[in-house]
């Protein structure tokens, strides 16, 4: 009898228990994500003076019954279960009190939470599910990741374009406006930053605070900041369809396990799980309607191309740019309509014309809506002008992209120019897209030397976690392009639609750099599907076993590789709990 029997758990519940996440994964996530919100409300000051005693009491009930149900089973006797149950007792009360004193909770519930599920995953009892229950252990470790950085996060902290509650611009006062006119903006878009934006993330955002606050009681601050409860459950549906992406191309052992580690814990989604703009919600439906195109092309059904549709029409609906996965898509349709041309064109043209049906007024009407009443245009991008201090167009595009001096190297964050306490400028603004792209994708724009003032050692952390992060971008780039042209699990099609979304994204992401050279315009946020399309190409080559005529070397990469991505997994962990460590004053 294996040690997990002796206690009661046996391989058919495990079996089960990973059965019913695997059947209904989304739906877990949201569940989770909504539990959770009442014991925070989005931030570490919301939590409720009664969240303690109820989050405590919780726990002892739990082990309590657990104890009592091993006593009914006869795994211990009477005397046994007292003492477990009055030593259970202790240790929650010494745990709650300690807790309760404590400067830092956010690390206090990752540690602990961590505790939990790595005992949960050592009782777990399965033969035929251990990939799958594997992959949920890094899940689970990957969202109480992101958990302790929500926590730790203000709404108002490393944002882009939100400003404040309250204010009179930013995705913040779009939300307020839909909450207090019950309306669309009756106005030119244009004359108010970020309102120019479809609104189906604003409208979810604004229910979600008109419920909180209005229906059930929470205050005003509180219902705001727990929008990011919203934004987590949102990045945990990216790595739910990241990870059905990875299982589809039949990724085993470590090929499967070094992608899901370097998509779960790579700081893009870590900062998008706190962002409460309208990025991580556009991402999940790009990523969604990649995956349905997908299944579409296994099985040329009107239910699944709807679904891409939908997705895309979402997607579109939540921020324009989501359009940018529908020319990669478009490839497919026409690849599966040559193939068919003889066979099948009239039901083809037949669920192509269902797509259109749904996917373009779904996800240009409020464009459309702005044109006909506005005159303003359908890909309209609201721009700075010129006088802003992040303006760098006085260099040409050209010397931008070029210059890769030493000297930009100096500091692995972002630089932008501002004012010292003496009120003159300082600093350079980060010219380079490229340089950019890399500092951006792993400390944001909000993170430099400062941050760390009271930990100095995180600035040498920092400093081999980005020339890290470079090698693993350089690595996972150059596999893309071998596994592209090298016969693999992924086929010609596939290839087709992962390889063009990924030339899309950097095409269109410098194209922005040009047209608008702002410091703001070379954000990672815009290319973020990018980790994960890099990351499931890694896993293919890590996945080659046969007819392959360089085995060892393949092994050999496959070692390193795994060896550098847990490193940088490591890293990343460290560099967030230091990020989000509260300042302490005398």
């Amino acid at each position: 009898m294996s040690r997990s029997e002796r206690w009661g758990i046996s391989a058919a519940k495990t079996d089960a228990f990973i059965k019913g996440i695997a059947a209904h994964p989304y739906v877990c996530a949201l569940l989770v994500c909504l539990l959770l919100n009442p014991f925070y409300l989005g931030a570490a000051e919301n939590v409720p003076p009664n969240a303690l005693y109820m989050e405590s009491f919780g726990v002892l009930l739990t082990v309590l019954i657990g104890i009592y149900i091993m006593y009914k089973r006869g795994k211990i006797g009477k005397i046994q279960a007292c003492v477990f149950g009055l030593s259970a007792a202790f240790l929650d009360y010494v745990g709650a009190k300690r807790f309760s004193q404590a400067t830092d909770k956010g690390l206090w519930m990752l540690v602990g939470g961590i505790a939990v599920v790595s005992v949960l995953y050592a009782c777990a009892n399965t033969d035929k599910f251990q990939p799958q229950l594997n992959a949920l252990f890094i899940f689970a470790i990957g969202f109480l990741v992101k958990f302790h950085y929500v926590f730790n996060t203000s709404v108002y902290t490393r944002q882009n374009d939100v400003h404040v509650f309250g204010g009179d611009s930013g995705h913040a006062a779009y939300m307020e406006y839909l909450i207090a006119h019950r309306a669309l903006p009756n106005f030119d878009v244009r004359e108010v930053w970020q309102f120019c934006h479809p609104p189906l993330h604003h409208i979810i955002c604004a229910l979600w605070i008109d419920i909180n606050e209005n229906v059930l009681g929470v205050g005003h601050n509180p219902a705001r900041e727990s929008l990011q409860t919203l934004t987590l459950f949102y990045a945990m549906c990216i790595m739910i369809t990241a990870y059905k992406l990875l299982r589809r191309f039949k990724l085993q052992n470590m090929a499967l396990y070094v992608p899901l580690l370097m998509i779960s814990f790579h700081p893009a989604f870590i900062l998008m799980s706190g962002a409460i703009n309208n990025d991580v919600l556009s991402v999940a439906f790009m990523m969604g309607a990649v995956l349905c195109t997908l299944n579409w092309y296994d099985n040329q059904t009107y239910a699944n191309i709807l679904k891409i549709a939908l997705c895309v029409g979402f997607g579109m609906m939540t921020k324009l740019s989501a359009a940018i996965v529908a020319p990669a898509i478009a490839l497919v349709f026409l690849a599966v309509f040559i193939k068919k041309i003889r066979t099948d064109w009239l039901h083809l043209i037949g669920q192509f014309a269902a797509f259109g049906v749904v996917c373009v007024p779904l996800g240009l009407w409020f464009e459309i809506r702005n044109y006909i009443k506005w005159k303003v245009p359908i890909t309209y991008v609201q721009e700075m002008p010129n006088t802003v201090m992040q303006y760098i167009g006085d260099r040409s595009f050209k010397d931008r992209l070029t210059d890769f001096s030493s000297e930009q190297f100096k500091s692995v964050f972002e630089q932008w120019l501002c004012y010292d306490d003496k009120g003159e400028l300082t600093g350079y603004n980060e010219y380079n897209p490229v340089i950019a792209l890399f500092k951006n994708s792993l400390f944001s724009e909000s993170v430099n030397e400062t941050t760390f003032e009271n930990t100095p050692y995180m600035l040498t952390a920092a400093r081999v976690f980005f020339w890290l992060g470079i090698a693993l971008a350089a690595v996972f780039l150059l596999l893309m392009v071998v596994m592209l042209v090298k016969k693999c699990e992924m086929r010609p099609v596939e290839k087709t639609l992962f390889g063009f979304f990924y030339i899309s994204m950097i095409f269109n992401y410098f194209k922005m750099c040009y047209d608008y050279p702002f410091t703001c315009t070379m954000n990672f946020r815009y290319i973020t599907p990018t980790v994960i399309i890099t990351s499931i190409f890694c896993g293919l080559f890590m996945n080659i076993r046969k007819n392959n005529e360089h085995p060892c070397v393949v092994k050999a990469v496959s070692a390193v590789l795994t060896l550098l991505v847990g490193v940088f997994c490591v890293l990343s962990v460290i560099t967030y709990i230091a990020i989000c460590a509260p300042v302490i004053t005398e």
